[in-house]
């Protein structure tokens, strides 16, 4: 379902927020534990509480703990499967072990460095799946599959709103 059109949950407030990365370009893409992020628009900073530290990234980002993939031209490029450690209880294996995801992840980034790929469009489905097309043949899927309250997925603007799937009260 297109982002303008009622998505149910969330409503037109949310799919607002979603149409706000149409033309933005994707900056990078990394993992932060368990997660995959993509990051889309400008670099901006915020405090970080009364500490006096500043934290900087990009304008939106869009944190998946669920099933999701990044697609070019029909093949999987980069996908969540690819953040399980190829050989579980190695002991030869430290914490800091490198994924299939980062590879992926570190070729991925020097492509969106070169050629700067923007949004398109962006679709989202009731049931919380979300479609982000690029320029340069590239998708981005996040598949939510459980029915569990969890959250799902995260999109957000930094320094302003977020949209979480399922949705919280």
């Amino acid at each position: 379902m297109p982002v303008n059109e009622d998505s149910g949950e969330g409503g037109s407030r949310d799919d607002a927020l979603f149409q706000r990365l149409v033309g933005e370009v994707c900056v990078n893409v990394y993992r932060f534990g368990g997660m995959g992020v993509v990051d889309f628009g400008e670099t901006v900073s915020w405090p970080l509480g009364e500490s006096g530290e500043v934290s900087t990234g990009s304008r939106f980002a869009v944190h998946a703990q669920c099933p999701f993939r990044i697609v070019q031209h029909g093949k999987i490029f980069l996908g969540s499967d690819d953040l399980v450690p190829a050989r579980r209880g190695d002991p030869s294996e430290g914490e800091d072990q490198r994924l299939q995801y980062d590879t992926g992840a570190d070729v991925l980034r020097e492509f969106l460095n070169r050629k700067a790929p923007r949004v398109l469009t962006v679709e989202r489905a009731p049931e919380g799946d979300i479609r982000i097309a690029l320029e340069h043949g590239i998708r981005i899927d996040v598949l939510p599959t459980s029915s569990k309250p969890e959250e799902s997925w995260r999109f957000m603007v930094r320094l302003g709103e977020h949209v979480t799937f399922p949705p919280t009260d």
